[in-house]
């Protein structure tokens, strides 16, 4: 039957290579990448992966020539002696770009060029039908299935191998498993075929293209083609050769295919074992030979089979053997136990002619009733969805990498990977069975920017070869759970015929399909994603409905600093059999190493600016100028103080030379899309500015505009805005009012907050030199002075400092670990929150403990579990625990501790702690696998009062300073204001800066993403327009910029300070203001008179004993028209640089956050300020100690600072200000501030995640705060 399937499909295939043959590659190869019937040509039909012995690797360097199109392809490369001396190397397996090729880019939903829609969707797809005129398409777009040819990156490859002697008279081919996307093949200057499909391998028979001795291979990789349409998946978009390349012989008669199938009986004992093995003969007629196969476990055989066969010439033959293996170990994530299968092949004469060694494992999943089951066990799946990704390969991965990755997810308690949105390498899978993951393995379908084509039949062919292609590849590793029909490819009929096509060739596994809606009628498992816990358990947990078990294909999107509510998830997964669990998007951060290229700003502030991507500095109208391409090349600006323009003047100016693509438009010089900008919009010129309204003036474009330098100058004045080219005014208007500043960066070629992960439009393509920005009114006529400017530009130089890890034009920063397989902070929490003991105590009087075992497979025996006593992280008592729980089960044992003497203000708690006792293939012996810990609240008893110190403080009251000192320190409060502004002990000036009311944070990468801005509600939907960010318009951060929580003015209301008794105290009154500017005279009369204004009345009681602490009673009381949260609550200070050793008592020792906090155990714990810094790729606040009693700060002699407070409360401290890390959007824009910020936090809004935002119960919220806060020296 699988002959006859196969067949059918090779007929379909071959009647489209005749057609196709007729028409030779370089001539017309519009006809192969535009044309859906013609997908691949002359290739070998699908089959398991196996490489013979006798392979020569094309892995290495391969000469390489690169176009931005095709045309720029020598039409004869492919021709033996086409001389390539003078070729670039190229390493394969790699992506072209990470040599510095074409260019990299990321996109989650669009494709990176303007495309059309089909004109035949419409009758297919009722909701996307267009009403109305429709509209016209923009400049250089196309109509799916058509790409561009004018830009579509090409590479052209050569290499040269070896035909050994002794591989005469054998069947020769050529493999490459992922080529990226449409690839041509010539052998010795002979077509040999043509594939398309990044993800999927492509084989050759190239017997009669090849010669004794040396051979030369020629391969065209196109980037875009129509079956680039189906490789929409959220990620860098490369091209190239990315997996590897062999040659390889097989005898005339071989062993070509085959399929394991394992069936336990109803008590999953014993299993029947059937193999189908495939067998082909060539030129030869195989007469009576013997085709036997052994099973063996660790050397020792358990099924010997064979049978006579015989093949006719040009044939093949299957044949089935069936047999039954008594209590075979089964295969799961917990118990990887793999059998070696043995496959030989002999003739007639007994000569063993083909041979074929491979591992497989014992299992049976089956669906009852709604629910999943693996060997007769109801299982749960802990899964993280990952792409195949490195910071320097791109798409190719080697062994050492999938190790790395595997050991990962199994240390961190993961059992499971969905290979998400294609395919993955060989290597994965067979790693995978040997490590123990299950794999859901997806087809690489994924058409997300043009899902309709999910209803046109004429795409069904090519949805069809790619998951035919994938299950004949893939079924036979264990490892393989159930199949996934692709993700966001559409939710029409196309993607039944995925599943069964899917069926055909393997009808032991199950299907589910990652689309957008709830679920999809051919799925055997639906696939909700991204809902919040209730959702999930009332939608799917307890909707008896749909007997159909159910797996989040994906949830909690974790982007930047995030990874929340995995406790509320597993919580409601655990209730209901039904359920099967999740997977985490995402793995592997997306960060690609990049070169760090500085430029020179010439005006007096040398603001810091970079080239992006992969410009060039090139000749230019004076001296050198900047080439940028039509995609993803920029230069990025910090926002520095002297470029956040808010005043009534601005002036925009440029030399440039535009380029062809310029005809769809550009974007020179812009702050997002609406504090300022000078564009191209088609044949016209548009400036436009915020004050409080968006203004826009435009103007022609000359005749003579393209390929020729010109001089564009846009000019505000505060009553008029004018542009002019090359001195001519050509647009002009009334305007008026202060510039409104935007939390968004100037960008040169790009519009920070249009362009982001989802650019389908040529953003600039123009050399661009002599770029000025200006505070000022100047027009081309006065002439431009960079020593007057805010910015300066001239392109002379670019100064490399480095690298760092990008994320493009706005990648969505996804990961839970970083590029360089380093675990991100949010991993413990994944760990704990899924980890296979679970326990909880019943009663701290006689340490009752419940404890159930989560594993399936495995007995809680298999641990070494031990418990620890202690007091404030002081160690007092340990001792074994000897569990024996079965899988599923829950016992409950007494851990035999004894309550101690107990002292007053010290806390205890029992950790219990389960680990590997010997070493793993993922872990060595000592790994902690599961632990809980438990307060024994009921035992703390408060410490007494600390007596108060002999001595007396000395006050002063000077110069508008309050001066109170003592032995050993002394201590400046400013007399107008109350503000503690210095602080000396031991001689050493340990503060930096005052300490002052904070509710703001740098915003997580979850708060700059419009992907949850609705979660907030009526919230955003208040906020004023414009503050958006990198490629996003409408944001979470906007509640609180719109608040104006970055700035605050705090306006002293009295400041009383007393000696009383030996101490000295200071009362403080202030109101703390949002929005504050740098007038605090004009922001106290605006409130005095009556203007709407929020903020908060901070009051302050400071004592400063005779021993050096500091008590100070804070209450906070919020007034006004409040944000309905807040990003934190607490104080903010600056510590002096060398204060960077960091000792706390609370929770660690990674960062927690209120919704992310169970994952790390309350301890004392040691670090550096250095040593907290957590890399994201997009900077924001990060490294949130929670729950904490005290922390210190130290210099290396030991003299610093310690805090405390009467309640827990959160610290994170970084070396640069919490401005830098706000207005950064790149790594490299990071600057050591020369001190170290420090933030006390009474409350903390949680981290949230992508898709749904923060719930509610993990929120600041605007109330009133009162805390005590104590400030010890340290000497």
């Amino acid at each position: 039957m699988r002959n006859l399937m196969l067949a059918f499909a090779a007929a379909i295939m071959s009647s489209l290579a005749m057609d196709a043959q007729d028409k030779p590659f370089m001539e017309d190869l519009s006809y192969y990448v535009e044309n859906l019937s013609v997908f691949e040509l002359n290739q070998e039909e699908g089959r398991a992966f196996h490489i013979p012995e006798t392979n020569v690797s094309l892995n290495g360097k391969w000469k390489f020539y690169y176009s931005d199109n095709p045309s720029g392809i020598p039409q004869d490369f492919f021709r033996t002696n086409f001389n390539d001396r003078k070729w670039t190397d190229m390493e394969v397996p790699s992506n072209w770009e990470m040599h510095g090729f074409g260019q990299a880019l990321f996109r989650n939903v669009s494709a990176p060029f303007p495309n059309n829609r089909m004109p035949s969707a419409d009758q297919y797809e009722r909701r996307w039908r267009q009403t109305g005129p429709a509209p016209t398409p923009p400049p250089f777009s196309v109509t799916v299935p058509e790409v561009p040819m004018d830009y579509n990156p090409t590479g052209a490859y050569r290499t040269t191998f070896n035909v050994p002697a002794s591989w005469k008279g054998d069947r020769i081919f050529i493999r490459f498993e992922k080529v990226a996307s449409a690839s041509f093949v010539w052998v010795n200057g002979q077509e040999v075929g043509y594939n398309e499909g990044a993800q999927e391998p492509a084989e050759y028979d190239i017997t009669k293209y090849v010669k004794p001795g040396r051979n030369t291979v020629a391969v065209l990789v196109l980037k875009y083609s129509d079956g680039f349409y189906m490789e929409g998946q959220d990620y860098w978009r490369l091209a190239g050769i990315f997996d590897d390349v062999t040659v390889f012989a097989t005898p005339q008669a071989r062993i070509w295919d085959w399929q394991v199938i394992t069936d336990f009986d109803k008590t999953y004992t014993d299993s029947d074992l059937s193999l189908n093995v495939d067998v082909k003969a060539y030129d030869i007629q195989a007469s009576d030979y013997t085709l036997s196969a052994e099973v063996s476990y660790k050397g020792k055989q358990v099924a010997s089979m064979n049978k006579q066969i015989s093949v006719s010439k040009g044939g093949s033959t299957q044949v089935d053997f069936r047999t039954t293996v008594a209590a075979p170990k089964k295969w799961t994530a917990e118990t990887p136990d793999l059998y070696d299968l043995k496959m030989t092949l002999k003739d007639n004469a007994g000569k063993v002619v083909d041979e074929v060694s491979k591992r497989i494992g014992f299992k049976k999943t089956e669906i009852i009733d709604g629910v999943f089951y693996l060997n007769g066990e109801p299982i749960k799946i802990n899964a993280q969805c990952t792409h195949m990704q490195h910071p320097e390969l791109g798409h190719a991965m080697d062994e050492a990498t999938i190790r790395k990755d595997m050991e990962i997810l199994k240390q961190f308690n993961f059992n499971a990977v969905r290979t998400s949105h294609y395919p993955p390498v060989n290597e994965y899978l067979e790693l995978a069975d040997e490590y123990g993951l299950y794999i859901i393995d997806e087809a690489g379908v994924e058409a997300h920017a043009t899902e309709y084509i999910s209803n046109i039949p004429d795409f069904i062919p090519m949805y069809q070869e790619r998951v035919r292609k994938m299950v004949l590849r893939d079924r036979n590793y264990a490892c393989v759970l159930f199949w996934s029909a692709g993700n966001e490819s559409g939710e029409g009929p196309n993607i039944t015929e995925v599943v069964k096509e899917g069926r055909k060739y393997d009808p032991t596994r199950y299907w589910m399909y990652g689309g957008n809606a709830p679920k999809h009628a051919a799925e055997d498992i639906v696939g909700p994603r991204y809902p919040i816990p209730i959702e999930h358990e009332m939608s799917y947990g307890m909707d008896i409905s749909d007997k159909r078990p159910s797996f989040m294909d994906e949830y909690m999107s974790v982007a930047g600093n995030g990874g929340a509510n995995l406790d509320d998830f597993w919580r409601e997964i655990d209730e209901h059999p039904s359920l099967l669990g999740g997977a985490l998007w995402d793995f592997v951060s997306p960060g690609i190493t990049e070169p760090i290229r500085k430029l020179v700003d010439k005006s007096p502030y040398g603001t810091r600016a970079d080239i992006m991507g992969n410009a060039s500095l090139v000749p230019g109208r004076t001296g050198k100028a900047i080439d940028l391409g039509p995609v993803d090349q920029w230069v990025q600006v910090y926002r520095a103080d002297n470029v956040e323009i808010d005043g009534d003047r601005l002036t925009l100016t440029l030399d440039i030379l535009p380029g062809y693509f310029s005809r769809s438009g550009g974007y020179f010089i812009t702050k997002g899309s609406r504090q300022f900008g000078l564009r191209q919009n088609l044949d016209k010129i548009e400036f436009y500015i915020d004050t409080g309204r968006q203004l826009t003036v435009s103007g022609d474009l000359p005749a003579d505009w393209e390929g020729k330098w010109h001089n564009v100058t846009a000019v505000y004045d505060g009553a008029s805005m004018k542009v002019f080219i090359d001195g001519n005014e050509v647009a002009s208007g009334d305007a008026s009012g202060k510039i409104r500043n935007l939390p968004l960066s100037i960008c040169i070629g790009r519009n920070e907050e249009k362009h982001g992960q989802d650019i389908s439009e040529y953003i600039i393509d123009a050399l661009v030199d002599n770029v000025g920005i200006f505070a000022s009114a100047v027009t081309p006529a006065d002439g431009f002075n960079p020593s007057d400017a805010a910015l300066w530009l001239d392109f002379e130089e670019e100064i490399n400092e480095g690298t760092y890890y990008s994320y493009g034009a706005g990648a969505r920063t996804y990961g839970s670990i970083w590029p360089n397989r380093v675990p991100q902070p949010e991993m413990w929490q994944m760990k704990k929150s899924m980890q296979p003991l679970f326990f909880q105590m019943l009663d701290t009087r006689t340490g009752l403990v419940q404890i159930r075992n989560r594993n399936f497979f495995s007995n809680a025996s298999q641990y070494k579990t031990s418990w620890i006593l202690t007091a404030d992280g002081e160690t007092i008592a340990t001792g074994d625990l000897d569990l024996d729980i079965e899988p599923q089960e829950t016992v409950t044992i007494h851990v035999p501790y004894e309550k101690p003497e107990i002292v007053p203000g010290k806390e205890y708690r029992l950790t219990i702690s389960a680990c590997l006792p010997q070493d793993e293939i993922w872990a060595d012996e000592g790994h902690e696998i599961a632990w809980e810990q438990f307060e024994l609240s009921d035992w703390n008893v408060p410490a007494m009062p600390a007596p108060k110190p002999a001595g007396t403080v000395t006050m002063e009251n000077k110069d508008g300073k309050i001066i109170a000192s003592g032995e050993g320190f002394t201590y400046v409060f400013n007399a107008f204001s109350g503000a503690l502004e210095s602080m000396t002990v031991g001689g050493k000036q340990v503060l930096s800066s005052p300490i002052k009311v904070n509710l703001w944070r740098a915003p997580l990468a979850n708060e700059l993403d419009g992907w949850n801005s609705w979660s907030a509600g009526s919230a955003l939907s208040n906020a004023q327009p414009g503050y958006g960010a990198t490629g996003h318009s409408s944001v979470i951060a906007a509640v609180y910029y719109s608040a104006g929580l970055e700035y605050m003015n705090w306006i002293p209301v009295y400041v009383r300070p007393h000696a009383e008794d030996g101490s000295v105290y200071i009362d403080v009154r202030e109101l703390v203001l949002f929005g504050g500017s740098n007038d605090t005279l004009t922001q106290l009369d605006a409130y005095v008179m009556g203007r709407k204004r929020i903020g908060m009345e901070s009051i302050f009681s400071w004592r400063v004993d005779s021993d050096g602490t500091i008590t100070v009673k804070h209450n906070l009381y919020p007034e006004g028209d409040m944000p309905a949260w807040l990003p934190r609550v607490g104080v903010t200070l600056s510590l002096d640089a060398s204060l960077d050793n960091v000792d706390w008592y609370g929770r660690g020792p990674q960062a927690s956050y209120p919704d992310r906090k169970t994952g790390y155990r309350m301890g004392e714990w040691s670090t550096t300020v250095d040593e907290m810094y957590e890399p994201y790729l997009l900077p924001q606040d990060y490294g949130l100690r929670m729950d904490c009693r005290r922390v210190s700060f130290t210099d290396d002699a030991g003299v610093g600072l310690m805090f405390s407070m009467n309640e827990p409360f959160g610290f994170n401290a970084y070396p640069f200000t919490t401005e830098n890390l706000t207005k950064a959007v790149y790594t490299y824009q990071l600057e050591r501030s020369g001190s170290i910020t420090l933030n006390l936090n009474y409350a903390d809004t949680g981290v949230g995640d992508t898709s749904r935002g923060i719930l509610a119960g993990y929120k600041a919220y605007p109330t009133t705060y009162e805390r005590t806060i104590v400030i010890t020296p340290v000497r």
